[in-house]
């Protein structure tokens, strides 16, 4: 029933379900992970251009515009100053 209303088909769907993970994902997943390490010792006070500048200090190869993207997709944001 879902496939017919995704208008999907029965055999594009399990094939899509026994595809491996692609390498785009696999490096989008260690980047979150170090995304947060990095928010979290920073005492979540560094959004998308601090982040991007530590993890170019680095040497990980990633561009700004992808670090916003993952923060926004993984719910990771700067605390609000409490005022």
């Amino acid at each position: 029933m879902l496939c017919e209303v995704m208008q999907v088909s029965k055999s594009g769907y399990y094939a899509w379900l026994k595809r491996p993970e692609s390498k785009r994902s696999k490096e989008n997943k260690q980047l979150v992970e170090r995304i947060k390490d990095l928010y979290e010792q920073s005492r979540q006070t560094y959004g998308s251009p601090r982040i991007y500048v530590e993890l170019k200090s680095m040497a990980i190869s990633c561009s700004e515009n992808r670090i916003a993207r993952l923060m926004r997709l993984n719910g990771i944001a700067v605390a609000s100053a409490i005022r």
